[in-house]
């Protein structure tokens, strides 16, 4: 009987206007997604390509001289990524370029071509279609399911031959949800068909794995709005009553509760100030200077003759590391506080489904800011590495002071690292490394089990409301 009920529900809606619109509606935007996509893709590409080379020619020059090598400063560049065609997570107002030595982490930033007034517009890839378009449809498709039926009195005649109600609601459940996954297939098709024709983007194994695992999450949160509207359908006795609050509580999940994420992050807290921090990286100098006898005698004297006894290398490296070990706590202090402001926002308006299907599709994708703070541990996890290879080489020559520390005008003088040339091939390269679908979903596994709640409760509720609904 629930196979009757299903094709009956799939004929009724694929023979309605509606579907016929929608079908229309969500084909064109993939299609429109896809289009956009490759030509920013091949933009990005382009850009970053360009950008890497330059630093890694530049890493080739200071090859000639080890101690070259550990001051050189480097600029990674943020990989534009093919999934972002699936979910681009706002990459545009976030930070793409990533500044340091083996010392010093400089504070990320945004440079490049691009118009920075666009940062605020929404782009067309699958997670805005589904989260935005298709949850709607969802409310579109199910609005009447109960109450529509009721008003044409077939509800009265389907339960009049002894058919169960629970067999009525999962049939009715399963039907719309069919149905919807009609566009969002061909949809999907449309845009894959686009992106892997124009050959801009390479998509890897783990990038289809990724995609194929994007289908059932969009289908677990379009769920959500499909028991949310066979919820209200059949708490209301007219179609209408149905849709007008629908639509309010649509706007809310979807439109409200997610701009708000924004708003609460700026009332939460105080905003660090760029001032503040360069404030306190003068302070932190200041201090460590005014105590530099702490560091050894003559820390703080530096002389161009290697073999002025006046010199002391060993607490001159000490003094730098301390000043410069500072200096990076404060930037990382005002990273981190940044990173926390956005962050409040993000977690108190999880009780939003369209917040938590945001957030897995951001992880699927390795997009959004969680993306930046993963680069960002990487390159710090680069710098130790070039760092050890640096006083590796370094222990290899006998003239060397064997003294890694930030100054490069002492390393020059005083020779504290050698200044021999070294392999470039032999040079640890920097390389963003992606995540594998185990770590994806092991970090999104809370909001993916927020969405199944989400589910349970609009299914017990509609389950419940549709037991105790009067058909006559």
């Amino acid at each position: 009987m629930i196979r009757q009920i299903i094709h009956k529900e799939i004929l009724e809606n694929l023979l309605s206007f509606r579907f016929i619109l929608s079908l229309v509606l969500v084909i064109l935007l993939f299609a429109v997604g896809g289009f956009v996509f490759v030509g920013k893709y091949k933009q990005q590409s382009s850009d970053y390509w360009q950008k890497t080379n330059e630093n890694l020619a530049g890493l080739k020059e200071q090859s000639r001289q080890l101690y070259r090598l550990a001051f050189y400063k480097q600029s990674v560049w943020r990989r534009p990524k093919p999934l972002a065609l699936c979910a681009e997570g706002f990459e545009k107002s976030l930070p793409n370029c990533f500044t340091f030595d083996v010392f010093r982490n400089e504070l990320p930033e945004i440079k490049g071509r691009g118009n920075f007034t666009l940062s605020h517009f929404s782009s067309i890839d699958w997670g805005f279609i589904v989260s935005i378009i298709l949850s709607f449809l969802a409310l579109v498709f199910t609005y009447d399911s109960v109450s529509g039926e009721k008003e044409d009195g077939t509800l009265r005649q389907m339960l009049a031959n002894t058919i169960p109600r629970h067999q009525v609601l999962l049939g009715k459940y399963l039907g719309v949800v069919l149905t919807i996954g009609i566009p969002l297939f061909i949809g999907l098709l449309v845009s894959l068909i686009i992106v892997v024709a124009s050959n801009v983007a390479v998509i890897s194994g783990l990038d289809w794995l990724k995609m194929l695992t994007f289908v059932p999450v969009s289908f677990f949160y379009l769920s959500v709005f499909v028991l949310l509207g066979m919820f209200v359908s059949s708490r209301t006795a007219y179609p209408a009553n149905s849709m007008v609050m629908l639509l309010l509580i649509w706007v809310v999940l979807v439109v409200l509760i997610p701009s708000f994420g924004k708003i609460i992050s700026e009332v939460s807290g105080k905003a660090p100030n760029p001032t503040e921090l360069e404030r306190r990286l003068g302070e932190v100098t200041a201090e460590t200077w005014a105590n530099a006898e702490r560091y050894g005698e003559r820390a703080g004297y530096m002389s161009w003759n290697r073999n002025d006894l006046a010199n002391n290398p060993p607490a001159r490296g000490r003094l730098k590391t301390a000043e410069t070990n500072g200096k990076n706590q404060v930037r990382e202090d005002y990273h981190n506080k940044m990173l926390a402001q956005a962050f409040i926002g993000r977690n108190l308006t999880r009780f939003s489904p369209t917040v938590l299907y945001q957030r897995v599709s951001e992880a699927l994708a390795g997009t959004g800011i969680n993306r930046c703070v993963n680069l960002r541990e990487q390159i710090k996890e680069y710098q130790v590495e070039l760092k050890e290879y640096i006083r590796s080489k370094d222990a290899e020559d006998p003239l060397s002071l064997h003294l890694i520390f930030p100054e490069d005008i002492s390393a020059q003088a005083w020779r504290t690292i050698s200044h021999n040339p070294v392999d470039f091939a032999t040079v640890p390269k920097f390389q963003e490394r992606d995540l594998g679908l185990a770590q994806v979903l092991k970090s999104a596994v809370w909001d993916i089990g927020l969405l199944a709640f989400f589910n349970l409760i609009f299914f017990a509720a509609s389950f419940v409301s549709f037991l105790r609904y009067d058909v006559r």
